[in-house]
């Protein structure tokens, strides 16, 4: 609180500045830089605010307002959930919950759905301290908080728009909005800065040009580049009109959305597409041996080779499968991503697709759906994984965990499975590394994969 020098009692010196202990200060900083570490790990390279507790309240910064909760004790993640429904509006919020639970948003149902689960025995429920507790996300749960990350990240950076947020409260439009706003947040996380079309604004014909969702710069490799994000929807998913088709949901038919992403005009800037597949997966299951996997990598190997008389139109495509609502009220099973950089592009990256700006995007998605458990310095331990320190030992690690024993009949298949799935994995773990290696990143998949398998 600041006092003007009127306000001070006449006669008296003002207060001298307390003096804090240099140890006090290189701990705090020691602390802080870990937990920025940690953070870059998972592909998230800007500066994020504590929460704050002050006269039994918990406060959050959320853009030029603050979020609040009467719990002092309301954690990161209570707080960000608590943003995104008040961004979404109490009308909203009324008019669902009147509505039949078959007719109601599927950000309500999740809301629902997550009260009360911390009472289940199968999410593994933890006690942290007196106050808090952890557990498994179910595939709804992570959808939400995913969701509620992604929504405050982009306010947080004042790039939260209106119209994003129209279309996410209407069950017609949701999927796409949500899938942009999911895909601009990987770049808010990378540090880049966001301008976005005027897509209102005709060209020299008269017409509405098909422009990208919005332009990212990145001011420490310089990148300026156009993206566009696209999501495949499947019949009885979300709020598709029609029954699922289980086979059919499996299958990576991406190529009319791959095709219509070419088209968008970019202003002869580099285009990074995103497209999701949105499709099941199961238990333990890596990229590589999905049905999506293969239908994609069919299709692009049917294509001709890029040259620099013919040079791809796009400079890097990202294939994601983020997913989790299949997965429900069960445990979610984290998402899944294919990348393709461009050798030959007619607009190539500044550093080109294996620079550090593809390296820091590569992280960033690979850690989509992670959301720091805390943003309380204090409570840093909550960030730890399992020790990994090196890819041998993560070898080491996940051969111990899958090795059949030596009396096993079945010895020899079953190795060969276990040989076969390490080898996925430490692809998995690379690609999540953003193309190199990460031990922090490895540790996270070797604690989510070891879970995973002991449920199987």
């Amino acid at each position: 609180m600041k006092y003007k020098k009127c306000c001070l009692p006449k006669g008296l010196a003002p207060p001298k500045a307390l003096q804090v202990p240099q140890e006090v200060i290189d701990e705090q900083e020691q602390v802080a830089r870990k937990r920025q570490l940690l953070l870059q790990s998972k592909g998230i390279y800007i500066s994020l605010p504590n929460t704050i507790t002050f006269k039994g309240k918990s406060f959050l910064a959320a853009g030029n307002k603050i979020m609040w909760d009467d719990n002092p004790h309301a954690t990161f993640h209570q707080l960000i959930l608590r943003n995104l429904s008040h961004t979404l509006g109490q009308e909203w919020w009324d008019t669902e919950s009147a509505k039949p639970p078959e007719e109601k948003h599927y950000i309500k149902r999740c809301f629902e759905d997550l009260e009360g689960s911390d009472n289940r025995d199968d999410l593994d429920v933890t006690v942290v301290d007196e106050n808090t507790r952890t557990m498994i996300a179910t595939g709804d749960t992570q959808s939400l908080l995913s969701l509620a990350f992604d929504v405050w990240l982009l306010t947080q950076k004042v790039y939260m728009r209106d119209d994003w947020l129209n279309r996410l409260r209407d069950r017609t439009a949701y999927q796409g909005a949500r899938y942009e706003i999911g895909v601009a947040s990987l770049f808010v996380r990378m540090g880049c800065e966001l301008e976005f079309y005027d897509s209102d604004v005709p060209d020299e014909n008269g017409r509405l040009p098909k422009r990208a969702e919005f332009i990212a710069t990145h001011p420490l490799t310089k990148n300026r580049v156009a993206v566009e994000a696209k999501s495949r929807h499947v019949d009885g998913v979300i709020h598709t009109p029609g029954t699922m088709n289980y086979r059919r949901a499996l299958k990576g038919d991406i190529t009319n959305l791959y095709k219509k992403a070419l088209l968008k005009q970019t202003d002869s800037l580099p285009l990074v597409v995103f497209t999701d597949v949105n499709s099941p997966t199961e238990v333990g299951q890596t990229v590589q041996s999905t049905q999506w996997f293969a239908d994609v990598k069919r299709s692009f190997d049917s294509r001709p080779d890029s040259t620099s008389e013919n040079p791809d139109k796009y400079a890097a495509l990202f294939v994601t499968n983020f997913s989790s609502h299949y997965q429900g009220n069960n445990i979610s099973r984290g998402g899944q991503h294919l990348f393709i950089g461009s050798i030959h592009s007619q607009y190539p990256l500044t550093d080109g697709y294996q620079g550090e700006f593809m390296k820091r995007l590569l992280r960033a998605v690979g850690s989509y759906g992670y959301v720091p458990p805390s943003m309380d310095n204090s409570k840093i331990a909550v960030y730890e994984s399992p020790t990994i320190s090196s890819k041998a030992d993560f070898i080491e690690k996940l051969s111990k965990l899958t090795m059949p024993q030596n009396s096993d009949p079945e010895f020899e298949r079953k190795k060969t499975e276990s040989d076969n799935l390490v080898d996925m994995l430490v692809w998995d773990a690379t690609q999540k590394s953003g193309g190199g290696w990460s031990n922090e990143t490895a540790a996270e998949c070797f604690k989510q994969f070891e879970w995973l398998y002991r449920q199987h």
